[in-house]
C-alpha cells in the first residue's frame, strides 16, 4: 500500500506555525539545521526512496501533494526539498550502482546528508550539451575530473554531489556526457563562494570545482556516455515539481489577496468588491484550477506507468512559473504600499518566485523547443492528446494553428529579416500556444467526468487564452512595430549615454580578505 501524504501535510502545517520563520531564513540566507533535520526525521527528504533503504516509498501524486504544501508555506523550503529529492536522490536511486545505493540511500532518505546536482556551467545553462567539464583516464585507474559548475543549489551543504562531464578515452576520443557521484570530502572537489541571489536566499548556491578529482567505475551514474539521458529523466520530473511548487505559491497568493481585500476599504469602497480585484482573483483561480488539473493528471499517469511526452512536462514548467509570477505581482499591486514592505510577506514571495521562470529551462527556450517539435509532431505527443486526454479536437486545432503560424512566418520574414530568425519567433509563439493546448485538453477531459462551475470557468479561460495567442502569432503587428534592425537599437542605446552617462561603480565594498599577517 502506498504511503499517504496526509500525516506529513498535517505535521508540516503544525511545524510551520511553531518552528519556521521564513523571514529569518531569508535574511540570514540559511535554512536552520534543525529544520533540515526535522524534515529528514519525518521522511520528507526521502519520500520516494524505496522502504528497503529507509524511505517512505510514496507515489507521485502523494509526493507532489507534500511539495504543494511546502510551497504554500515557503517557496525556498519547497525548493530545497525538490533539489534534494528529485534532482539528487531520484538520480541516485534510478541510476547509481547497487553498491552506491546501499551506501548512500539510507543516509539520504533520512536527511542525514543532502545531495546536490552539478550540471550548470557558465557556458552551459539552458543548453547542457555545451558543458566544458571533462573526465580523462587516470593512470592509476578510473578517471580524473576537471571543470567548474556554477549556481549549484545546496552545493557546499551537500554531503553528496552528482556531477556531469564529457568523458574521453585514452586516445582523446569523446565517449559522451557521463555522470558520477562524489562525496563531499573527495580529493580534488572544492567549492567556490556563495552567489548573492535575488531570492531563494535560504538555499545556498555555490560553485562546485573539480581539479583532477579521481573517480572509479563504482561512482558512475548509469553507463559511460549515458549521463545526458539520466540527467534529462530527473530534470523532466523536476519540471513537474516546479509546476507543483508554483501551484502552492499561487494558492498562498490567493489567500493573502482575499485576506487583505476583504478588510481594506478605499475611496471606491471595499477592495473585495472592486472589479479589478474580482478580475485578478478570477484569473488567478482559473489558472490555479488549470494547473492543478494538469499536475495531478500527470502524476496519476506516472503512477499508472504511462509514458508522458516531454512536451507535457514543458507545459508544466512554462505555465506554472508564469502564472505564479503574475500572481505574485498582482499580490503586491493589490497591497499597494504594504506590498512593498519586506515584513508583509509579498516581497519574499515575489523574489522567490522569480527564479522559477529561469531554472530548469527558461520559458522562452522551452517554448521554442515545444514550438519546433509541433512542426513535425511525434506520434507520442499526438497519442497523449487524442487517446490519453481524449481531446482530439484540441489536437486538431493546435496542429492547424501551428501550420498556419509556420507558413505565415516562413513566407513573410519581416521584421526579422531572415527566415531562421522569423521561424525562431514563430516557434516561440507556437510553444506558448501548445502550453495552453495542454492545459485546455486536461481541463476538458476532467470536465467531461466532473462538471463543476470552477472547471468550466477555467476551461473557458484557457480557451480564450489559446485563441488570443493564436491571433497574436498570426497577426505579428506588435513584432513588426517593435523589432528594428540591431544597428538601430545599438545607436539608440549608445545615445542614452548623453542622458545618464555610462557608469560602473568602483568604490570598494566590504573587505573580506584575510590579513596578510594571519595567512599561512
Amino acid at each position: 500500500m502506498t504511503a499517504t501524504a496526509d500525516p506529513l501535510i498535517h505535521w508540516l502545517r503544525d511545524f510551520a506555525q511553531r518552528r519556521i520563520n521564513s523571514r529569518l531564513m531569508d535574511e540570514r540566507r540559511c535554512i536552520p539545521p534543525y529544520v533540515v533535520l526535522d524534515l529528514g526525521n519525518q521522511g520528507i527528504l526521502g519520500m520516494q526512496v524505496s522502504p528497503q533503504y529507509g524511505g517512505l516509498g510514496m507515489n507521485h501524486r502523494e509526493t507532489l501533494r507534500v511539495i504543494e504544501q511546502l510551497a504554500g508555506i515557503d517557496l525556498t523550503l519547497a525548493t530545497l526539498v525538490v533539489i534534494n529529492s528529485f534532482l539528487g536522490v531520484r538520480l541516485i536511486q534510478g541510476h547509481a550502482t547497487p553498491e552506491l545505493k546501499e551506501e548512500l540511500l539510507p543516509l539520504l532518505a533520512k536527511g542525514r546528508e543532502l545531495v546536490s546536482f552539478a550540471l550548470t556551467e557558465s557556458g552551459a545553462g539552458s543548453n547542457p550539451r555545451a558543458i566544458a567539464g571533462t573526465g580523462r583516464p587516470n593512470p592509476e585507474g578510473g578517471w580524473l575530473l576537471n571543470g567548474k559548475k556554477i549556481w549549484i543549489g545546496s552545493g557546499s551543504w551537500a554531503g553528496v554531489v552528482s556531477v556531469f562531464v564529457n568523458l574521453y578515452d585514452g586516445e582523446g576520443k569523446p565517449q559522451g556526457m557521463t555522470g558520477f557521484v562524489l562525496r563531499q570530502d573527495s580529493p580534488g572537489l572544492s567549492y567556490g563562494p556563495e552567489a548573492m541571489t535575488l531570492g531563494m536566499r535560504g538555499v545556498v548556491q555555490t560553485e562546485v570545482i573539480l581539479e583532477d578529482a579521481p573517480v572509479q567505475e563504482r561512482q558512475l551514474l548509469g553507463a559511460v556516455g549515458q549521463g545526458m539521458s539520466a540527467a534529462q529523466e530527473v530534470m523532466l520530473f523536476t519540471r513537474l515539481a516546479i509546476a507543483t511548487k508554483s501551484l502552492g505559491g499561487m494558492k498562498r497568493c490567493a489567500q493573502l489577496m482575499a485576506r487583505y481585500s476583504r478588510r481594506r476599504t478605499v475611496g471606491t469602497g471595499n477592495l473585495w468588491e472592486n472589479p479589478l480585484t474580482r478580475f485578478r482573483l478570477g484569473r488567478l483561480n482559473a489558472a490555479i484550477t488549470a494547473l492543478e488539473t494538469l499536475v495531478y493528471r500527470l502524476a496519476d499517469l506516472l503512477d499508472a506507468g504511462v509514458n508522458i511526452p516531454t512536451e507535457a512536462y514543458i507545459a508544466c514548467k512554462t505555465s506554472g512559473p508564469e502564472f505564479l509570477g503574475q500572481a505574485a505581482d498582482d499580490l503586491i499591486q493589490l497591497l499597494g504600499g504594504r506590498g512593498y514592505i519586506e515584513t508583509n510577506l509579498a516581497p519574499q514571495i515575489f523574489r522567490d518566485a522569480r527564479i522559477f521562470r529561469i531554472f530548469e529551462g527558461p520559458t522562452e527556450t522551452l517554448n521554442m523547443f515545444f514550438g519546433s517539435s509541433l512542426i513535425r509532431p511525434r506520434k507520442e505527443l499526438q497519442r497523449f492528446f487524442v487517446e490519453i486526454l481524449a481531446a482530439p479536437q484540441v489536437w486538431e486545432r493546435l496542429t492547424a494553428h501551428t501550420q498556419s503560424i509556420y507558413e505565415r512566418w516562413s513566407k513573410q520574414t519581416q521584421p526579422f529579416g531572415e527566415k531562421n530568425a522569423a521561424l525562431g519567433w514563430a516557434f516561440s509563439q507556437i510553444g506558448e500556444l501548445g502550453m495552453y493546448a495542454v492545459l485546455l485538453a486536461a481541463l476538458e477531459e476532467k470536465l467531461n467526468h466532473q462538471p463543476t462551475t470552477a472547471l468550466k470557468r477555467s476551461r473557458d479561460w484557457a480557451e480564450a487564452e489559446f485563441k488570443a495567442v493564436a491571433r497574436r502569432a498570426l497577426d505579428g503587428a506588435t513584432a513588426e512595430i517593435l523589432v528594428g534592425e540591431p544597428e538601430e537599437s545599438a545607436d539608440l542605446i549608445a545615445g542614452y549615454e548623453d542622458a545618464i552617462g555610462d557608469l560602473e561603480q568602483t568604490l570598494p565594498g566590504e573587505d573580506w580578505r584575510l590579513d596578510d599577517y594571519l595567512r599561512r
